[in-house]
């Protein structure tokens, strides 16, 4: 986006302090497994498929969302734990978007 004339300061910061504040007040709450598994993992799957700032953050809102159920479907049906059956699930959402952006590329 810098190489392309947007000022991306601004966003950057935004973004840093929304993730900071997240990560600090929800780190007791559900944790460290957890939140790496809501931030990082929706974000790099949707970065695998799409290009596009808007594109990333839509597709890795809804990503988040629906592994974060389905893990929580998961754990209760098979009676595992939820932190663990929500960050499996968002790991073979991840793997899957690699194989189609690696199948789009090609």
């Amino acid at each position: 986006a810098t190489s392309s004339g947007v000022k991306v300061r601004a966003y950057n910061f935004l973004i840093a302090a929304v993730s900071g504040i997240v990560i600090v007040l929800a780190m007791k709450l559900v944790g460290a497994l957890l939140i790496s598994s809501l931030i990082l993992f929706p974000a790099l799957s949707a970065m695998r498929v799409f290009r596009s700032f808007r594109s990333v953050i839509l597709c890795s809102g809804v990503i988040s969302v629906f592994g974060s159920l389905a893990g929580l479907l998961i754990a209760l049906l098979l009676s595992t734990p939820t932190g663990a059956s929500v960050a499996v699930v968002h790991i073979i959402i991840f793997m899957a978007f690699t194989v189609v952006g690696k199948l789009r590329r090609v």
